[in-house]
């Protein structure tokens, strides 16, 4: 969790005449192009620094990240009091990818689960992210500058990957899914920063076995296998079997129950789509995988899921 830290930046403009002489030397636009610079907006807003050096101006983080041949800065919302196993926006611009998923798989492992970071990340969820440059900060672009907005859309994904039958062959079959038993998924939706926040519902299709091999047959390739999700998308998934769904209003971590699912029908893989609805034109919003897990204690994990009902997507 970051905490301000002590050192605060404030300098007020509002009642203050300010006099600008152009000097020998000096093109006469100097003082707008010092109001265009990045830096500026430092004099106008109140800053603070986290105790890992982070700058937090007007209530977001301001960040570089490397964006190919140069630096772009990004305004990212700030949130002091983070709620475990949540993952937010800014991780990906100031931890390792390594350090993001160990940190976020390790802290949400179900009661009576086991967490194995080799096979966990063979569980997957969509990832969606949206920031959008608040007004405060538009000002401080340069005309020729990309504004970094990652606008929401709707996205869908397999839960589980697929291991090739032998080294350097490209195929797979069904019996090499790595199948895991729970999956969890964070969402950080950002509630204090506007006043209706967007609608968001995680639904878990079940994709039988007999409709995959009457397409592929016994063995498939991973391109064919991807391209095939987006052919169940476009006919609304009518082939599928809708298992469960919910609608998300809050910031936390859920979690679907797989091995609850596997017992409704013979699957060969599942497919969860988040639809997003009533989004304005100002949204902060992340959603991806954050675990995958084995239960190896019944009788716990299925105490600990009554006490998170309200975390998991089949209830």
């Amino acid at each position: 969790m970051n905490r301000i830290g002590k050192k605060i930046a404030w300098v007020s403009l509002s009642g203050m005449m300010i006099f600008s002489l152009p000097s020998c030397g000096k093109k006469d636009n100097a003082a707008d192009e010092t109001l265009i610079d990045p830096d500026y907006i430092i004099q106008e807003y109140e800053t603070t620094t986290t105790d890992e050096g982070y700058t937090i101006i007007n209530g977001f983080y301001r960040i570089k990240s490397n964006n190919g041949d140069k630096d772009t800065i990004l305004y990212i919302p700030y949130i002091e009091n983070k709620q475990q196993g949540v993952s937010y926006l800014e991780e990906l611009h100031i931890k390792s990818s390594t350090e993001r998923r160990i940190d976020l798989e390790a802290g949400n492992i179900p009661d009576g689960a086991l967490y194995n970071k080799q096979t966990s990340s063979a569980y997957g969820a969509p990832y969606v992210e949206a920031s959008i440059v608040p007004d405060f900060a538009l000002p401080y672009y340069n005309s020729n500058d990309t504004i970094p907005n990652w606008y929401l859309s709707d996205s869908a994904g397999y839960a589980f990957t697929y291991r090739v039958e032998k080294t350097g062959d490209v195929k797979s079959t069904s019996d090499t899914m790595v199948s895991l038993d729970i999956g969890a998924i964070s969402v950080a939706m950002y509630e204090d920063f506007y006043d209706d926040i967007p609608k968001m519902n995680i639904s878990v299709y079940g994709v039988p076995k007999t409709l995959f091999k009457k397409k592929f047959g016994k063995t498939f390739g991973s391109k064919e296998f991807l391209k095939y999700k987006d052919t169940l998308k476009k006919n609304d998934y009518k082939d599928c079997d809708l298992l469960c769904s919910k609608d998300i209003t809050a910031t936390g971590v859920y979690y679907v129950d797989y091995a609850e699912l596997n017992k409704k029908g013979d699957y060969i893989n599942y497919i969860m789509e988040y639809k997003f609805s009533d989004a304005g034109e100002k949204v902060y919003l992340k959603a991806c995988a954050a675990g995958g897990y084995k239960i190896n204690n019944e009788k716990v994990y299925s105490e600990w899921k009554k006490e998170h009902a309200e975390q998991m997507i089949n209830n």
